[in-house]
C-alpha cells in the first residue's frame, strides 16, 4: 500500500492534482483523473484516514459502548443481532461501527469522555441505559450526537430505541391469568438498568390490575447465571404457596430453572408454567420449547442506525449543530405460544 506522495512521485504529478482527481474535483482533466485512478488501484493506494478526518472534521465512525462483566446481561446472541442490524444500516450511510468495551471497574464516563472529547467518533450509542443516567445529561449538555439503546428518565428530548418490555409483561400476565393462574412469579437480574425497572413495574401493575396475588417473594432478583436461575426456582418451589407460573427475562435463568424442575420431577407445561419475556434461540432448543415473546432484534439495530444517521445529518460542515428532532421507537414483541403453559383447573385462592 502506498500513500499520496508515492502516487504523485510515480505519476510525476503534484500532490494537489492527485488529491483533486481522487476526490472528483471538476478542475481536473478527465484523462488525468482516469490515469490517477488506474494507478491508485494498481499500486494499492490507501488514503491517510486520520489526515482526511482532520481536514473534513469527521471520522465516519459511530461508537457503541458496551459494558462487560459477570453481572452484564447485554452480551448475548440477541445483542449480536442488534449490532448486525446497526452495522448494516450504518454501512448504507457510508459509516463504520466501532465497538468499545467498558469493564465493571471503569467509571461510567470513562470511555464516553474519551470518545466525545477527543472527537474519536462522529456519534455514539449508549447501552444499558440506567433509570437515572448521567451520561444522557452529559451528552445533551455538550450537544454531542448520540442515541440511547433504552430509555431513561434523565435528560430532555433525545433519540432512543427500546423493546416494548411493558407490553410483553402485560401480555404474559394476561395470558396466564386467562389460564387461571393467580400466583405468578418473576425472575429478574439485579441492577439499575432501566429495562429492569420497566419489567418490575409492569409486572406489579399487571398483577394489581387483575387482582392477582402480589407477594414480594415472588419477585426474585438474581444475577445473570444459570446457577441463580436454579436457586430462584429452588426458593420459589420451597414456598408454602409457590407460584403456579413464572416469568423469566434472561435465557440463562431459564436453563437453570429447567434443571431445578427436572431435579424436582416437575415438567414445564404440565406441573408449572413458564413464559420467557426475551427469548433466545438456545432456550427454544430446550424440551419443552419455551412459551415466549420474541423481538426482531436486527430490526432494532436498523432503527438505531437510522436514528444515528438522522442525528448526524443535522451537523453542518462548520460543525454547528441544528437541534435534531428526537425520535423514539418501541419495538413490538411477538408472542410465541409453545407447551410450557398449562391451565389451572382447580380453584386457586390468594391464600
Amino acid at each position: 500500500m502506498i500513500g499520496i506522495r508515492d502516487l504523485a512521485r510515480h505519476l510525476d504529478i503534484s500532490i494537489g492534482t492527485i488529491s483533486r482527481a481522487l476526490n472528483d474535483k471538476a478542475d481536473v482533466n478527465p484523462e488525468t483523473r482516469k490515469r490517477v485512478r488506474e494507478a491508485a488501484a494498481k499500486l494499492g493506494y490507501s488514503p491517510n484516514q486520520s489526515g482526511r478526518s482532520l481536514r473534513r472534521g469527521k471520522t465516519d465512525l459511530v461508537g457503541v459502548i458496551i459494558p462487560v462483566g459477570s453481572e452484564n446481561t447485554l452480551i448475548n446472541t440477541v445483542f449480536l443481532s442488534v449490532l448486525d442490524g446497526l452495522r448494516r444500516k450504518l454501512s448504507e450511510g457510508g459509516l463504520d461501527l466501532a465497538i468499545f468495551l467498558q469493564g465493571q471497574e471503569a467509571d461510567i464516563f470513562g470511555s464516553l469522555r474519551r470518545l466525545t472529547e477527543r472527537r474519536l467518533v462522529d456519534g455514539v450509542i449508549i447501552t444499558n441505559t440506567l433509570r437515572i443516567d448521567p451520561r444522557v445529561d452529559y451528552l445533551l449538555e455538550r450537544r454531542r450526537t448520540f442515541v440511547a439503546f433504552g430509555r431513561s428518565l434523565s435528560g430532555g428530548g433525545y433519540s432512543w430505541v427500546d423493546p416494548d418490555f411493558a407490553a410483553a409483561v402485560e401480555g404474559a400476565v394476561d395470558f396466564l391469568a386467562g389460564k387461571g393462574h393467580k400466583r405468578i412469579g418473576l425472575i429478574l437480574p439485579p441492577g439499575d438498568t432501566n429495562y429492569l425497572h420497566l419489567i418490575a413495574e409492569s409486572y406489579r401493575g399487571a398483577l394489581l390490575k387483575r387482582a392477582l396475588v402480589v407477594d414480594p417473594a415472588y419477585l426474585q432478583r438474581r444475577s445473570a447465571a444459570e446457577s441463580d436461575g436454579y436457586n430462584a426456582g429452588e426458593f420459589m418451589l420451597a414456598m408454602k404457596h409457590p407460584p403456579t407460573a413464572i416469568l423469566v427475562s434472561e435465557a440463562v435463568h431459564v436453563v437453570g430453572l429447567y434443571r431445578k424442575f427436572e431435579e424436582a420431577r416437575l415438567k414445564p407445561g404440565r406441573d408449572i408454567s413458564v413464559v420467557g419475556l426475551m427469548s433466545e434461540e438456545r432456550v427454544q432448543m430446550l424440551s419443552p420449547a419455551l412459551t415466549s415473546f420474541t423481538t426482531d432484534w436486527t430490526a432494532i439495530g436498523t432503527r438505531l442506525g437510522e436514528a444515528v444517521i438522522d442525528a448526524l445529518s443535522m451537523v453542518g460542515s462548520t460543525g454547528v449543530k441544528s437541534k435534531p428532532k428526537a425520535t423514539t421507537f418501541l419495538a413490538p414483541a411477538r408472542f410465541i405460544e409453545a407447551s410450557t403453559v398449562h391451565p389451572v383447573n382447580t380453584p386457586d385462592t390468594k391464600s
